[in-house]
């Protein structure tokens, strides 16, 4: 009888906890609080390595990128292979322009409008300055997973997370949208 009893409780935990909702995780509230501050008023910076593909075309390029305490001054360099600058990007607000060298020139203004780094795909940079930073974008849907949120249709995972002063900051970042996928590894964070 007493094994009986055994298998009833058990079989009870077992249901109950498949009904179970799982709550937003500390670790998502930590970086949401930590990463809130340094969006609205810190000065920093991140240099590391983007590598992008979609089917069999890939391309890896350098990022340098300096957020100087506000969302109207904001600056993403990227560099290719060789150490060519192929593009500036200076995020203002809630819109973004893109300096191609040589009088090119494109501006974008809403969350899903991407940019074409080259690949024949568009990255949403206005989400990505708040996902580098492992936040969802405001004013969007997105749904929280383990290790990241779905926004977008884009999956942002964070596979690393690293210590910097006070805060944690992605360190690998994977975001993945059908066939695409791009992967940052931040090779540096500094706070001012």
């Amino acid at each position: 009888m007493r094994n009986g009893w055994v298998l009833f409780w058990s079989g009870l935990a077992i249901v109950a906890s498949g009904c179970a909702v799982a709550p937003k995780s500390t670790e998502h509230e930590r970086l949401e609080l930590a990463q809130a501050l340094l969006l609205k008023e810190r000065t920093w910076s991140l240099s590391g390595r983007l590598a992008l593909k979609r089917k069999n075309i890939a391309e890896s390029v350098r990022v340098k990128w300096q957020h100087n305490g506000s969302l109207s001054n904001e600056q993403l360099s990227v560099y290719g292979p060789l150490g060519q600058q192929w593009a500036v990007i200076t995020l203002v607000g809630d819109g973004v322009v893109v300096d191609y060298g040589a009088g090119r020139q494109k501006t974008v203004s809403s969350l899903t409008e991407g940019l074409d780094l080259g690949l024949g795909f568009d990255v949403p940079v206005v989400a990505f300055r708040y996902w580098v930073l492992g936040l969802p974008a405001p004013g969007s849907q997105f749904v929280y997973e383990r290790d990241g949120f779905i926004q977008h249709d884009w999956r942002v995972v964070f596979s690393k997370i690293t210590r910097v002063g006070q805060y944690g900051l992605p360190k690998k970042i994977q975001i993945s949208h059908g066939d695409i996928k791009l992967k940052l590894l931040v090779d540096q964070w500094r706070l001012f």
